[in-house]
């Protein structure tokens, strides 16, 4: 894989690439071109929590693939995840519901993103990447949702036709995203997926 800049006509030079990645079967990846903390274009691989919630529960995954320092993840004005650094993540199973949520400096009041709301969905992994460049003041959010394994549920429909017991995922879903080579001074432009 390679990423250019989004005027080229070809991929002869790219911004970053060739790049190999190793993806598992039966997993749900996403592929992420950003900063890294020193402001140098890079690409990581992430593998979305796709497993279980329970029955009235979604899934938030925050990720830090900004050019910035360690930061602090609040939810509803309180520190819900101290300390994430790029390219880290951190994720949690809520109950459904909106949150507000905001992105601090680490260990000081000093909100470099959001407050935004967040609506979590049942049995949705609703992704939050806080991507850009601290420098460029340019930090902002992007969003992707994946489908979950839904728990036991929290109440069920009776009748008499025949139960498809197979609730099983899609297999080997993976998005490219090419978020954030803003601060580099170049618009990436990556389009494939593989089901």
């Amino acid at each position: 894989m390679a990423i250019t800049a989004s005027d080229a006509v070809d991929d002869s030079a790219p911004v970053l690439g060739p790049i190999d990645i190793t993806l598992a079967a039966d997993m749900s990846d996403t592929a992420v071109a950003h900063l890294d903390a020193a402001a140098t274009p890079t690409v990581s691989l992430f593998t979305n929590d796709s497993s279980a919630t329970a029955a009235g529960e979604g899934r938030l995954t925050v990720r830090h693939v900004a050019a910035a320092p360690a930061v602090d993840i609040l939810a509803n004005g309180a520190v819900a995840s101290p300390s994430l650094e790029n390219p880290n993540e951190v994720k949690a199973d809520l109950p459904v519901a909106a949150y507000s949520a905001a992105v601090n400096l680490k260990g000081t009041d000093t909100t470099v993103m959001g407050p935004v709301d967040v609506t979590l969905a049942e049995g949705v992994n609703t992704i939050g990447y806080a991507w850009g460049s601290a420098g460029d003041e340019n930090l902002t959010v992007a969003v992707q949702t994946v489908d979950a394994m839904l728990g036991s549920p929290a109440g069920v429909t009776a009748g008499n036709a025949p139960l498809n017991s197979d609730n099983s995922l899609p297999i080997g879903l993976i998005a490219i995203a090419g978020l954030a080579l803003v601060g580099a001074g170049v618009a990436g432009r990556v389009a494939v997926s593989r089901r």
